[in-house]
């Protein structure tokens, strides 16, 4: 039932700021400066662009020669923000924007987008992976929870 959702959200949520709050500026900055990043940190750090709104740069793609959204410079920029960690941190996790949540349910729901995956390419993006996935799964409840509780209240 919805108190079971939230009693399996919240903590979720909790763990994913403490992941943050392991995070060193350090290990910030390790992501930053890679060269070619493995896919799975592409991923995580996609995701989190998404989440805050931060728009790819269009790039054309040496295999295809198409242009495609490129989040790996945007990326970058985003991680020298002084405030990154903290503005996750303080993220309105009760106001996503339902179109961001749209883009982001395909990664909660991919088994290489996993913490424990992850980790093995880069500490920090396991993270940043447990909070997305913590925040995907709190919308959802929230979205899907919240109504109901409304409609018994209102019973």
């Amino acid at each position: 039932g919805s108190q079971a959702d939230l009693a399996e959200a919240l903590p979720l949520l909790e763990a994913a700021l403490k992941a943050l709050d392991t995070l060193k500026p350090a290990d910030i900055t390790e992501v930053k400066g890679m060269k070619s990043p493995p896919a799975g940190v592409r991923r995580v750090l996609e995701a989190i662009c998404i989440m805050k709104g931060v728009k790819p740069a269009r790039v054309k793609d040496t295999a295809s020669g198409r242009m495609v959204d490129d989040y790996w410079e945007a990326s970058k920029k985003m991680l020298m923000e002084f405030d990154f960690l903290d503005s996750l941190r303080k993220f309105d996790k009760d106001h996503i924007p339902p179109e961001v949540i749209v883009k982001i349910r395909p990664f909660a729901q991919d088994p290489e987008f996993q913490p424990k995956v992850i980790e093995k390419q880069s500490v920090a993006c396991a993270g940043l992976c447990s909070w997305v996935i913590a925040l995907e799964k709190y919308d959802k409840v929230i979205k899907e929870v919240e109504p109901k509780r409304q409609k018994l209240r209102e019973a």
